[in-house]
């Protein structure tokens, strides 16, 4: 590992601000559609209970990804420990690792954590851009945590928002986001007892809770909004109800993931409220003009997001780039060895 850089979480925050990430994810979503990286799905380890307490799990999602020109590899490290909370740890810990082009050298190893929430909610930003009406003021958010507050900020760099309705199943949690939006934004907020007063005026809305079954359903999103998914991220869970993705116009982030992983799709496929050609196609070919986007204002649509290794890995060169570059390196020459 000698001569790897290891960032912190506010480096990373410092580096990668919204329109940067929002740059990037357009950038990796378009290159994972186009065929350009090469990516398994992703391998989680679940090993029996040993030492009388649960091990957690370890997810591993590496990827070969282009940038500038070359192609790095990258993977993604995380354990997950439902007890972490209680120790003053969030309950998932790892690293995002970064590989020279040249030599395979690590050259930089990022928190996944917080690559993870920037570059989640960033390419939701970038299905907004792509799939929301130009004007929505009001964006509706289901959970409380830092993908409810990214998923704000990412938000408000690519829509005009003026007032954000806060759902979450602790009020307390709920609160909390608000006194945030209202501090580090200055929007307008509500805090409301239900999703669906949260969402039914909502242009824009952005689920980011850990629901197991649906929350957000048919009659709770008005025609021409669009709602971007992003929690239930692992087989078996679900945030929208199969009556909601049947009537709506779904894009994916990777249709092979959700073929196997999305459940928002695998439920109502198995009670045969829609095809296996439901879905209208993946984000980067909307971009790249490939598969139409919005077809009209009253469409509703929903982004599907499982989160792909494409941006962490595009995420964390672009950082380690920045920090070089920062650091003194010429950002036109083989930076990664200054």
């Amino acid at each position: 590992m000698s001569g790897a850089v290891f960032l912190d979480d506010d480096e990373v925050r410092d580096l990668f601000p919204p329109a940067t990430a929002v740059a990037a994810m357009r950038q990796a979503m378009r290159a994972f559609s186009a065929g350009e990286v090469t990516q398994p799905l992703r391998t989680v380890l679940r090993p029996p209970s040993r030492e009388g307490g649960e091990p957690g799990l370890f997810g591993s999602m590496p990827a070969h990804v282009p940038f500038e020109g070359r192609h790095w590899f990258g993977v993604k490290s995380v354990v997950v420990r439902a007890d972490n909370p209680a120790k003053g740890l969030p309950t998932h810990v790892g690293t995002v690792t970064v590989f020279a082009p040249d030599t395979g050298v690590p050259v930089a190893v990022l928190p996944a954590g917080t690559v993870t929430e920037l570059r989640t909610a960033a390419a939701s930003a970038v299905a907004a851009e792509a799939l929301a009406l130009p004007g929505p003021t009001t964006l509706a958010v289901a959970g409380a945590g830092a993908q409810a507050r990214a998923h704000v900020t990412a938000m408000a760099a690519v829509r005009p928002i003026r007032r954000v309705r806060i759902w979450n199943r602790g009020p307390d949690g709920a609160a909390g986001l608000a006194e945030w939006v209202r501090t580090e934004h200055g929007f307008e907020t509500d805090v409301c007892a239900t999703l669906a007063e949260a969402t039914r005026e909502a242009g824009l809305i952005c689920t980011t809770t850990s629901a197991r079954e649906p929350v957000l359903h048919d009659a709770d999103v008005a025609p021409g909004a669009l709602v971007c998914a992003v929690g239930a991220c692992r087989p078996g869970a679900r945030e929208l109800s199969s009556a909601l993705v049947a009537r709506s116009t779904v894009v994916l982030d990777s249709a092979e993931a959700a073929e196997r992983e999305a459940s928002e799709l695998l439920v109502p496929l198995r009670e045969g409220l829609i095809g296996r050609d439901h879905a209208r196609g993946e984000i980067g070919a909307v971009l790249d003009g490939r598969v139409p986007g919005r077809r009209g204002e009253r469409e509703r649509m929903v982004y599907l997001s499982l989160g792909l290794a494409v941006q962490d890995v595009v995420a964390a060169v672009l950082v380690a780039k920045l920090r070089a570059v920062r650091a003194g390196a010429d950002p036109a020459s083989a930076w990664w060895r200054a």
